[in-house]
């Protein structure tokens, strides 16, 4: 692998945000195996953790990771397995923590940088739901669907009592574009109008809908399409 395209050597030239999930994992892990290298293993392993192979989140098996699924995977022993549950655990205790100090969304920017790094990588499109007490401190992200590669179904139905289940007061619409460009579809601009039509009657704010792409996003709130 040429210097450049090495993990360690891209992180420390253009930042952790640039790396991909694999060579994230592949630093923590440090090495592959006789007939993996460190990136190919990582690559394996966030496949063989993976929920839902078809199109789930690739991350998600990881927050379900434990020793002895990790030590199953072929290549993974006892010091790849603690070093992986190390970091994970790490990552937790730093959630829990950005939760008991709740982040207050002033601005279109704060929401889509809180769920930017993780929705920008998504292959199929998700939908989620920012949940808001009545101070807009973030309470909960839930996600409500996901689809296919350049859609995702979501019913009202669905959107409003998961968010009457929170306690929300208001809610901000989430979801992302593998395309990588955020602009919104019709399909977006006439989903967005019926959500809103639902959340005058239920008296449950939507303050915007945010479309994540590859590292931008779009507002709706900010291009005046919340009327």
């Amino acid at each position: 692998m040429l210097e450049d395209e090495r993990p360690q050597e891209k992180l420390m030239k253009n930042g952790p945000e640039t790396l991909a999930n694999e060579e994230l994992l592949a630093l923590i892990i440090r090495t592959g195996t006789n007939d993996m290298s460190a990136i190919e293993l990582s690559r394996k392993i966030l496949y063989e953790l993976q929920l839902d192979k078809s199109h789930g989140d690739i991350l998600e098996g990881l927050r379900f990771a434990s020793i002895d699924k990790l030590k199953n995977i072929k290549g993974i022993g006892d010091a790849k397995a603690a070093m992986i549950m190390a970091a994970l655990t790490l990552g937790q205790r730093l959630n829990k923590r950005s939760l008991s100090n709740k982040i207050r969304i002033t601005n279109p920017g704060i929401a889509a940088e809180y769920v930017m790094s993780e929705m920008r990588e998504y292959t199929t499109e998700h939908f989620k739901i920012m949940i808001l007490n009545t101070k807009k401190e973030i309470l909960y992200i839930r996600e409500i669907s996901h689809g296919t590669i350049n859609m995702t179904l979501v019913h009202p139905r669905e959107v409003f009592k998961r968010a009457i289940e929170d306690g929300a007061h208001s809610i901000i619409l989430l979801h992302n574009h593998p395309t990588g460009d955020p602009k919104p579809s019709h399909e977006d601009i006439k989903l967005t109008r019926n959500l809103l039509q639902g959340s005058k009657i239920l008296q449950i704010d939507i303050l915007d809908h945010i479309i994540i792409g590859d590292n931008i996003y779009f507002s709706f709130l900010k291009e005046g399409l919340m009327d």
